[in-house]
């Protein structure tokens, strides 16, 4: 009895080397999952919050545009009460007068035989209007005195009236004298600045003559 072995060497199936590629696939899709993922969060993320940042800049722009105005407005009214108030002090001085310059004038001009018995001041249309009453020695001492009216120093002094001219029982001549008085020689202001210029023309010609002295020695 013979034996008898059949043995074939074609496969019945086909057959196909066992390698895993799967694997590294999947995982390369999970990571490009999760990128995505992460990718629309930040997009998200940031469209959120640059609405924020408008919104936040909307409303700071507003604050400061309310703070400014606010600030602007109680700018504008202390600038306008200042204003106000300087605008009434330049006018109390310009129309404040000072009788002392037109004293003090008049008796540099006034001669020794002419005596001024009463005062009296009046402002009008016409301006500060002086009326005064007066002895003199004789006819010729208002003549000479009218003349010194006439003077440079005495052009302060407009419109000299000499009038009622009477003699007295002791021979004197009583008169009545009118002017009215340039508004520069009373003006408290303008008086006040020449004082200030010659203040300041003494201080320097004080100092150059020291200035001169120390030189000398």
């Amino acid at each position: 009895m013979e034996n008898s072995f059949q043995t074939s060497f074609i496969p019945k199936k086909l057959i196909t080397p066992e390698t895993q590629v799967k694997q590294p696939k999947s995982l390369f899709s999970l990571v490009a999952i999760f990128l995505l993922i992460v990718t629309v969060l930040a997009s998200v993320f940031l469209y959120v919050y640059k609405i924020y940042l408008t919104k936040q800049e909307g409303s700071l722009s507003a604050s400061i545009a309310l703070n400014r105005d606010s600030f602007e407005k109680d700018t504008i009214e202390e600038l306008e009460l200042f204003n106000k108030r300087t605008s009434s002090a330049k006018e109390i001085l310009s129309n404040h007068i000072i009788l002392s310059p037109m004293f003090k004038l008049l008796e540099e001009i006034t001669i020794p035989s002419i005596q001024y018995t009463k005062f009296e001041q009046e402002t009008s249309e016409k301006g500060f209007v002086v009326n005064m009453e007066g002895v003199a020695l004789d006819y010729r001492s208002i003549a000479l005195q009218a003349d010194m009216f006439n003077t440079t120093k005495g052009r302060s002094f407009e419109n000299v009236l000499f009038s009622n001219l009477t003699k007295d029982k002791n021979n004197y001549i009583t008169f009545n004298l009118s002017f009215t008085v340039s508004p520069d020689l009373l003006s408290y202001e303008k008086n006040s600045a020449s004082e200030q210029t010659q203040s300041s023309d003494a201080s320097t010609t004080s100092s150059t003559l020291e200035g001169s002295g120390a030189v000398t020695q």
